[in-house]
């Protein structure tokens, strides 16, 4: 999402650059969303760590 007026999504087959408002607002929340969940450095080390142990299998 460059702006709020353009979103350009890479797809395998194409690229498409979206500025209809009504599906940059959808895109805006959803970015927003995203970033408020977003993770960084040793947060996200032991985000990762935490998956990583949790997708072990046991060793007994």
């Amino acid at each position: 999402m460059f702006d709020r007026r353009l979103v350009r999504v890479e797809t395998f087959t194409a690229e498409l650059h979206i500025s209809d408002p009504s599906e940059l607002d959808t895109y805006a929340r959803v970015f927003d969303d995203l970033a408020r969940a977003a993770v960084y450095g040793a947060d996200a080390r032991s985000l990762i760590l935490q998956v990583l142990a949790a997708a072990r299998p046991d060793d007994h």
